[in-house]
């Protein structure tokens, strides 16, 4: 058997558990799985004392003007493909470091589209926004929103914050006080869209998957609409609690939905350990310093993210809290499932040879100095970790090793089940 890569030695984490095993690579894909003691190849990894994870899939990635360092950022944190929330027309092109896809906006103009704009080349599926954001219009509605979902067929991704409610709220906006952005987005701002949307889903017969969960109540719905909907959730709201937040990063931590109290971050952790959670996304969004800086509520919202998500969950891997395997379920088995991934999310032959290859042991700083996103900055820099990305291999390729990006960006556009189309006639 004539191969071009080899990994020897690693622990994989698959559908078979966690083995010892050899991967051999041809063409981009797995092409077995074993003991290749014996077999050469152009290209070998030694990987003994390593976990491999198939390559992750971040789903909720803010793609800005200069995705091509936050593709870089992406690769460095394991990331292997990203389905870009877009501020921007994506496109298919040249200067992504992983593989890509787009989910197209949904807005008031291109509703009657939405069916026919789903099934364009590299498209994810349809991205709703329920609220105004600094990127995106609001479908608020629900005669409008039931519209929005009738018009195609595919898992369609939800903002889900009420824009009525926020309108009536913004009396509470304390200029100058990022911390009264939680008085402002409440609860209830989040709780009431998501049972808005489920409702609509059920009655139009459409899967829906909510993005950024911030709440535990929001969890409890999900818990009772999973015939129709997925969840996500983001490593800030896992991570960080309010008010603290406010007073240690200010207007850093300025996100929609808002970072809550403890009390919701716990409930977070719980639905994940339970399995409401289906997706971990980092919400990557790259706001400049100088977005970041202006008096709130001018401030942009949003933080990078797609770098440090999975050093945050294998800290927690060291710490006991979560199994490798869960991991693997969230970032690259889940998001291929739920999307109608073609040929990615597992460690399977005749899958594309995408891995994340990381350390559990190694302890480390995440400095200044490392971060790869335009922005220049990211909330966890000066946190130390144990647990880190040593390889990124996409497609057989080796794009990430030992702190340095390998080679030119290589990234290709996703394919999906449920948009697939027959090969031309020769």
């Amino acid at each position: 058997m004539q191969v071009d890569l080899i990994i020897r030695g690693g622990m994989c984490v698959s559908h078979r558990g966690i083995i010892q095993a050899d991967i051999a690579v041809r063409d981009g894909m797995i092409v077995a799985i074993g003991d290749f003691s014996d077999l050469d190849a152009e290209n070998i990894i030694i990987a003994d004392g390593l976990h491999i994870l198939p390559g992750m899939i971040d789903t909720e990635f803010h793609v800005s003007h200069q995705f091509k360092n936050d593709t870089r950022a992406a690769a460095k944190g394991g990331v292997t493909s990203v389905l870009c929330v877009a501020g921007m027309d994506v496109g298919v092109g040249d200067g992504y470091y992983t593989d890509y896809a787009y989910f197209q906006q949904a807005t008031l103009d291109n509703i009657d589209s939405l069916a026919e704009l789903e099934m364009a080349q590299g498209c994810a599926g349809i991205h709703l926004g329920m609220a105004e954001t600094a990127d995106f219009s609001a479908i608020a509605d629900d005669r409008t929103l039931l519209k929005a979902l009738k018009n195609g067929s595919r898992r369609i991704v939800i903002h889900a914050e009420d824009q009525d409610r926020l309108n009536l709220r913004k009396k509470l906006i304390k200029a100058g006080n990022p911390s009264s952005h939680l008085e402002w987005h409440d609860e209830n701002v989040a709780i009431e869209a998501t049972r808005r949307i489920l409702a609509i889903a059920r009655g139009a017969g459409r899967p829906v998957h909510i993005q950024h969960v911030s709440s535990d109540k929001e969890m409890a719905m999900i818990a009772a609409y999973k015939d129709i909907a997925t969840a996500a959730v983001a490593p800030a709201h896992l991570f960080l609690s309010a008010p603290e937040c406010y007073d240690h990063f200010f207007n850093y931590t300025k996100l929609d939905p808002p970072i809550r109290d403890e009390q919701n971050r716990i409930g977070l952790w719980k639905a994940l350990s339970g399995g409401i959670v289906d997706i971990l996304a980092s919400a990557h969004s790259p706001r400049s310093i100088e977005q970041k800086e202006l008096n709130y509520p001018h401030c942009s919202s949003g933080c990078p993210a797609v770098q440090t998500m999975l050093p945050l969950m294998l800290d927690q891997v060291a710490k006991g809290a979560i199994s490798l395997e869960t991991i693997a379920d969230l970032t690259s088995s889940g998001p291929a499932r739920i999307f109608n991934i073609a040929a990615k999310g597992r460690i399977a032959v005749g899958y594309d040879a995408d891995f994340t290859i990381v350390d559990l042991k190694k302890k480390w700083t995440f400095q200044d100095d490392d971060v790869e996103s335009t922005c220049g900055w990211d909330l966890h820099a000066g946190c130390e970790f144990t647990g880190q990305v040593t390889n990124t291999i996409i497609r057989g390729h080796l794009t990430f090793r030992d702190g340095e990006i390998i080679g030119e960006a290589m990234g290709k556009t996703i394919k999906f089940h449920d948009t697939f189309k027959p090969f031309d006639k020769e």
